[in-house]
């Protein structure tokens, strides 16, 4: 067996690596490397893998045959050089270098001293690719003549670090982790050399999220041109298709057993009957590959190929040699990048006011950072003020959109007790967006809108920061409220509202602490519109299209809503205050309009044509929507999480993949605790078709309460102006939503 250490326990390494290392029968996993000690002696535990390092330079690689490098991609190039100078064969993660340069030292080494290196493109060894790249080569359906690659949707990978979204380790973003595994493809199809003709992207300083290239390859002498697109942050139909002279064929990135081919043309029977409908490849090779293998299973053919290629002392499918001409293509992009034009990106100037010039060096830390809210006023506090930013993370896999810009990126969790010191170090300014409504436990939403307030707060006085920034919300006021709201209305938050509640009490904390003397403000912002949001944005309209949208009370009250821009400028309009004229206060946020419910949307379903007459909307009371469609929204909400295809994935893989299924699996084995699991979550009983439009799967908003915030002391106090219409505000959110495909 090869004795073998895996360097990185991130979730590449917890999804793929190590359950294929642990049970794969040719190799010993024998020594664990990650800078999170206690990740990696979770994962030592659950494997039994007897050695554990923070660091390769401290492990213990004498008896060490193969080692799996999965760490950020800066680390992949020095630790390869490292090992392979110790005669150390390599499986290194994707991409095997930030430049051909590095990768061209590694692949040098390695054929120096006659060791494999393999790369994981683990689609080269698809059925289904494997027979388009066939069918396409040997001119099936005549010669080629474009081809389209498109590949992501809105980022939720379960990383475990921000090593990914740094560009200082990531080298770059959505086509640094895309491109190796779909530009792959096309070099497989076609010949070099490749031409790049347009490369955009919209990296602003950071890394990109969102890409598009366009290429032109040969085919026999012939040029055949086409275009890719890669995403993190809007969603697409991913796909390779490629256009043949009567065909089109094309390949889903999941599908290994699927080719999908369209006739152009007619007679030709020996792939399809006589009809216009596209022929479905499927369960070919059957031989080679069992249809029903896991995905564990198809991962671990990379592993063969290695192993096979150390044996017979070949070079593996997926050598490191192969994955050359895909780098050269990236570094290429990256060298004559444009930005790609986004119309809803460009911050808001503000025409109306002459404010004082803050200095650039200004810091501000934003927490709540990969948010609706925080993510935009990091946008415009960097690109349009220029401050310098550090924004707070707590989840990695969701920093895709902010990991675009210049700014400081810090893994920060606000439940934790420690760190809120360092975290303010430094800073002028805390907007404070942070809020635990994501968390889903109502302790848990208390414990970081609350406490986390509270300790952010404390090291905010200590530190002497000259301004913080508490974002709270309307919802102080609950929704029995009517007329024009001003900041002395009692604060009533719904007692069903934990939200609410929690938002109510943050304010008491962030008053406390200005009393003592920390110049604090508090903004209560009405109802927050724009791109990338989703409560009034996206969930509201892909419920239009399916309809399964309603409104709750009378659709021709006032809606109250306010763009995201405009929120932004409020917090910029106190930090240019001067501190000691506003310490204590709290501000209204909204932009006082007139504008209903009904008008708000109809703008939009004319702007998307979406076919929906919004006097045809069904109107609900307010009764009945909070006793009765919230409650059943709620239950199906839940029901639907645990009957969820990709959780019963999830528990299944969790399950069968020993040594942590275990005991899951013997406590399945009880008397009666099986069908009672069934029971609880639907499994094996009677089939209940649900439709898309039914009551728990309603959209419900509108005219809750007949109010408007009153904005007048924020325009008097903090000479506010909106720096968005609300015309060329909804104009900008529908651009963003036809872009990001989310209808």
């Amino acid at each position: 067996m090869l004795k073998t250490i895996l360097i990185g326990c991130g979730a590449i390494s917890e999804q793929l690596h190590l359950p294929v290392l642990a049970g794969h029968p040719e190799i010993d996993l024998v020594a664990l490397v990650d800078p999170n000690l206690e990740r990696a002696h979770y994962f030592a535990k659950g494997y039994k893998v007897p050695r554990v390092y923070s660091d390769i330079s401290e492990a213990d690689l004498s008896d060490i045959d193969a080692a799996v490098i999965a760490t950020p991609p800066f680390h992949h190039a020095p630790c390869a050089i490292e090992l392979l100078h110790k005669g150390i064969h390599l499986l290194v993660e994707k991409p095997l270098a930030l430049s051909v340069d590095e990768a061209k030292k590694v692949i040098s080494l390695a054929q120096e001293k006659n060791l494999k290196v393999a790369v994981p493109l683990y689609r080269r060894f698809f059925p289904s690719f494997r027979l388009m790249v066939s069918l396409i080569k040997n001119k099936v359906f005549g010669i080629p003549l474009n081809f389209s690659v498109k590949a992501g949707g809105f980022y939720n990978w379960p990383a475990a670090s921000l090593g990914n979204m740094k560009k200082e380790l990531a080298g770059g973003g959505v086509l640094m982790d895309l491109g190796p595994h779909f530009l792959d493809f096309l070099f497989q199809i076609f010949e070099e050399p490749v031409e790049l003709l347009e490369y955009q992207d919209d990296a602003l300083g950071g890394i990109e999220a969102d890409c598009i290239l366009k290429l032109r390859f040969n085919f026999e002498g012939k040029s055949v041109e086409g275009i890719g697109e890669f995403a993190r942050t809007r969603k697409l139909n991913g796909g390779i298709k490629i256009e043949c002279e009567r065909a089109i064929l094309e390949f889903k990135p999941s599908e290994r057993y699927r080719l999908i081919i369209f006739p152009k043309e007619t007679g030709i029977e020996d792939f399809w009957d006589n009809s216009k409908k596209p022929f479905i490849y499927q369960g070919l090779w059957k031989n080679d590959l069992n249809e029903d293998e896991s995905w564990y299973a198809t991962f671990a053919r990379v592993y063969d190929d290695w192993l096979a290629a150390i044996k017979e002392d070949k070079e593996p499918l997926a050598s490191a040699q192969s994955s050359l001409p895909v780098l050269a293509l990236i570094e290429k992009c990256y060298h004559n990048k444009k930005t790609l034009p986004k119309s809803w990106l460009t911050p808001s100037e503000n025409k109306f006011l002459k404010r004082k010039k803050l200095p650039k060096k200004t810091k501000v830390l934003v927490t709540g950072a990969t948010g609706f809210i925080g993510c935009r006023a990091a946008e415009i506090l960097r690109l349009r003020e220029g401050f310098e930013v550090r924004a707070v993370v707590r989840n990695p896999g969701k920093a895709a959109r902010l990991a675009r810009l210049d700014v400081e990126m810090v893994q920060f969790d606000l439940e934790q007790d420690k760190g809120f010191d360092e975290l303010v170090e430094g800073c002028d300014a805390v907007i404070h967006c942070a809020v635990g409504t994501a968390y889903g436990d109502p302790k848990k939403i208390f414990n970081v809108t609350v406490e986390g307030t509270r300790k952010l707060a404390r090291a905010a006085f200590k530190k002497g920061v000259k301004h913080f920034i508490h974002v709270s919300s309307m919802a102080v006021y609950g929704s029995k409220i009517s007329g024009l709201i001003d900041e002395s209305f009692p604060l009533k938050p719904d007692s069903e509202s934990v939200y609410g509640k929690s938002k109510a009490k943050a304010e008491h904390v962030v008053q406390y602490y200005a009393k003592k003397g920390l110049p604090a403000v508090i903004f209560r912002p009405a109802r927050v519109f724009g791109p990338f949001g989703f409560t009034f944005v996206t969930n509201p309209l892909q419920a239009m299209t399916e309809r399964r949208f309603a409104w709750k009370g009378d659709p021709d009250t006032p809606c109250d809503m306010i763009y995201v821009d405009n929120v932004v400028e409020a917090f910029i309009c106190a930090i240019h205050a001067e501190p000691e004229d506003i310490a204590g206060e709290v501000f209204n946020l909204g932009e006082q309009d007139s504008m209903t419910w009904k008008e708000f949307y109809r703008a939009f379903i004319e702007g998307l044509n979406i076919p929906l007459d919004i006097e045809e909307v069904p109107v609900f009371s307010k009764t009945e929507t909070k006793k009765d469609s919230k409650l059943k929204e709620y239950i199906g909400n839940f029901k639907e999480l645990f009957t969820s295809p990709e959780f019963k994935a999830f528990m299944r893989k969790t399950i069968y993949t020993d040594p942590i299924g275990m005991l899951p699996r013997k406590i399945l084995e009880l008397p009666k605790v099986e069908e009672k699991v069934k029971k609880l979550f639907g499994g094996g009983s009677l089939p209940v078709f649900q439709p898309k439009n039914s009551v728990s799967n309603l959209v419900v908003l509108g005219g809750g309460m007949n109010a408007v915030l009153d904005i007048s002391k924020l325009k008097y106090k903090l000479s506010f102006e909106l720096a968005c219409s609300k015309e060329e505000a909804i104009v900008k959110t529908i651009d963003w939503v036809k872009f990001s495909g989310i209808v």
